[in-house]
């Protein structure tokens, strides 16, 4: 029994300092996703995890994979790629510095090898929002209306209707637990998720009758390798909540975005992302602004007898 109660002990140690360990790594890249485009040193983001430079680098690249300084690299260039497809006023020069590369031929040097393309014959050559093997929407009518001040594009189809306002989302605090990997038709993984942070919410007394998860994307499916995919599942907190373990907090900046509410299957996703994106926003007058996009889930829905899961569509915008 003692030899028992010291391996339990053991264990529930380096359960405790792997969770600590994920509350340093989710602060770092809270601040990376938040500070792309300045000077991210290994000194800098060490001190926000409270380690040495080699044990803060030795943990992150245990973690993730990679070392700090590529995963910068990498996360840099992958939002460079996003930008010039989504945003076609500026330049290349101006992606380039947005997304903190000291100068346009360093970007450009890094740009090619990692894509093996230069940039602008990425932006040329690929359609930045379309979904290869997606079916497309038939639309039969659209019309686009004033309400409140506000503009509203109505789609009508077949068997249903779509409706696209514009929301100015109020900064707000979040609790999240972070995946890292392949996360399209993932039901059981988002339910898992969904319940570590509502039990992880509930024990602090953050969670109501009126409380929704939203699901925050940080990366572009089709640029980003599968492995490397991060997606947020979080619920807004007030302020006064701390992180705990595999559970951190930040702040998502808030602004002005199109949503669109949606009945979807689990497979219809990618689709309903491609058809805001290829259809709506394209003949908008908006383009992509480059803030977090993401979903807001109401729940589950059973008509007759097939699953539909309930959520809004939220595509950070700004005037072309």
């Amino acid at each position: 029994m003692v030899r028992l109660r010291g391996q339990l002990s053991k264990t529930t140690g380096l359960t405790n300092m792997n969770e600590f360990y994920k509350t340093s790594i989710n602060r770092v890249i809270d601040y990376i996703q938040a500070n792309l485009s300045e000077d991210l040193s290994l000194k800098q983001l060490s001190e926000i995890a409270c380690y040495s430079q080699f044990h803060f680098n030795r943990i992150f690249s245990s973690y993730m994979g990679e070392s700090v300084y590529q995963y910068i690299k990498r996360v840099r260039l992958e939002k460079s790629a996003e930008l010039l497809l989504a945003n076609s006023q500026e330049s290349v020069t101006e992606i380039a510095l947005m997304c903190g590369f000291e100068n346009s031929s360093s970007f450009a040097k890094s740009f090619k090898s990692h894509f093996r393309m230069t940039a602008t014959e990425w932006r040329n050559k690929l359609d930045g929002f379309s979904i290869r093997g997606s079916t497309p929407v038939q639309i039969e009518r659209g019309k686009f209306s004033i309400h409140q001040s506000s503009p509203v594009w109505t789609y009508h189809f077949k068997n249903s209707t779509r409706q696209i306002v514009i929301e100015d989302i109020p900064p707000l605090k979040f609790a999240y637990i972070r995946k890292i990997g392949p996360y399209q038709s993932g039901e059981v993984l988002f339910g898992e998720l969904y319940t570590q942070i509502f039990l992880w919410a509930a024990a602090r007394e953050c969670v109501d009758d009126n409380t929704f998860v939203w699901n925050i994307y940080h990366d572009n499916p089709k640029i980003t390798e599968n492995k490397k995919l991060k997606v947020m599942v979080a619920i807004p907190v007030m302020d006064s909540v701390k992180p705990s373990g595999s559970v951190g907090t930040t702040r998502v900046s808030g602004g002005k975005c199109g949503v669109c509410r949606f009945l979807l299957k689990r497979d219809e996703f990618a689709d309903a992302w491609s058809w805001m994106l290829s259809e709506w926003l394209v003949n908008s007058g908006y383009e992509w602004d480059n803030r977090e996009s993401f979903e807001r889930c109401y729940g589950d829905r059973i008509i007759s007898g097939d699953h539909f899961f309930d959520v809004d569509i939220c595509i950070p915008v700004k005037a072309i």
